[in-house]
């Protein structure tokens, strides 16, 4: 594991103690829980923004983010995005054809 400097000012610092108190923990694995958890919600952002431009497929931004489809569909959803890309004609010829298989 490598150390980085970074300089934090008061307000954020005065937050990272009380979490280290509240959780049991040292400041320095707070300031990793952070990180880890920024890095990815920035990339499900970075995603979703690729999977809007249709960059991404779906099991791509899943894939990119390091989640599931599941959790994806499912992040996507929550903001509004369809995460099933189809068609109104495409739909209805799916529907069709699952018709004919009755």
């Amino acid at each position: 594991m490598e150390s980085m400097q970074v300089r934090i000012d008061e307000k954020n610092m005065k937050i990272l103690n009380e979490l280290a108190e509240m959780l049991s923990s040292s400041r320095s694995e707070v300031i990793r829980r952070v990180i880890e958890g920024g890095i990815r919600e920035l990339r499900m952002k970075i995603a979703m923004a690729k999977y809007i431009d249709d960059e991404f497929s779906l099991c791509r931004a899943a894939e990119f983010s390091g989640v599931s489809i599941q959790e994806m569909a499912r992040y996507l959803s929550e903001r509004g995005i369809p995460f099933f890309k189809q068609s109104a004609d495409e739909a209805k010829k799916d529907a069709r054809e699952a018709e004919s298989w009755l």
